[in-house]
């Protein structure tokens, strides 16, 4: 009797592994589904940054989503690995109104045309990578995360601020060659461009769609410029509903790409 226990016992322990097993397995495929999806910000500015977090989306900070740049002064500091990305020789401090920010000035012409804000050297708005140590080691970890990133799906977000002379074929094909440097290591890349139409008539506030390879471009048709002192509009939480269009295609593409 007592060996006929311990033998039903036996079988259920090892069952009971088998079983447990069988649920650490999937845990850990569906932990390694998540963990290959990567979001983060390659400016201009702050926007872009603040639309993935208030979405949850959202991976960590990158070395842009704070600041003002545009993609050609984020193309030549990843072609050079950050060598020179916080580099005081060349950092100066200069004022936003009264606000004093430091910007590097190594690169400052432009090809193409950008928002004023966008075109005066790589801001950091919010952190003083001149008198901070602290902060400069904390950018430079954020510098050194993105150039390890292998084997991933990343998702890009790229506000381009409101301006009228922009060559968007030369923006487009900017954002390409960015996404072929994160490809090199291996990665699946998809980059999300959006930017702003102004228009006056509130049945005309809508969003257009379209694609250029792996660039996903998101033409905004709204009432007000993101930018000024009111809060909803700075951060365009008042064309939130617009917004939420190109976040659901975001997470609608990568639940498709997981179930591949």
């Amino acid at each position: 009797m007592e060996k006929s226990i311990l033998t039903i016992t036996n079988k259920f322990v090892k069952k009971a592994r088998r079983i447990f097993k069988s649920i650490i397995s999937v845990t850990e495929k569906v932990k390694y589904k998540y963990e290959k999806d990567i979001f983060f910000s390659i400016g201009e500015n702050c926007l872009s940054d603040d639309i993935l977090s208030r979405f949850s989306l959202k991976s960590f900070s990158s070395p842009y989503g704070s600041g003002r740049s545009n993609i050609e002064y984020i193309l030549a500091f990843e072609k050079e690995g950050f060598a020179d990305f916080i580099n005081r020789d060349y950092m100066k401090y200069e004022y936003i109104g009264n606000k004093k920010v430091p910007r590097n000035k190594k690169y400052v012409a432009t090809e193409n045309k950008y928002n004023s804000s966008c075109i005066n050297g790589f801001e950091f708005t919010h952190h003083d990578t001149i008198g901070d140590e602290s902060i400069r080691k904390t950018i430079m970890r954020r510098c050194n995360r993105l150039m390890k990133i292998t084997g991933k799906n990343i998702t890009m977000l790229y506000h381009h601020r409101y301006c009228e002379q922009t060559d968007m074929e030369l923006l487009i094909h900017h954002l390409q060659l960015l996404s072929e440097i994160y490809e090199a290591r291996g990665n699946s890349v998809d980059v999300y461009l959006f930017y702003q139409v102004i228009v006056s008539d509130e049945n005309q506030r809508r969003v257009e769609r379209l694609q250029n390879g792996n660039i996903y471009i998101y033409r905004f048709y709204t009432l007000k410029e993101w930018g000024g002192d009111n809060q909803d509009v700075f951060w365009a939480r008042c064309d939130n509903d617009l917004l939420r269009v190109m976040i659901d295609d975001i997470i609608f593409r990568k639940t498709k790409n997981n179930r591949r």
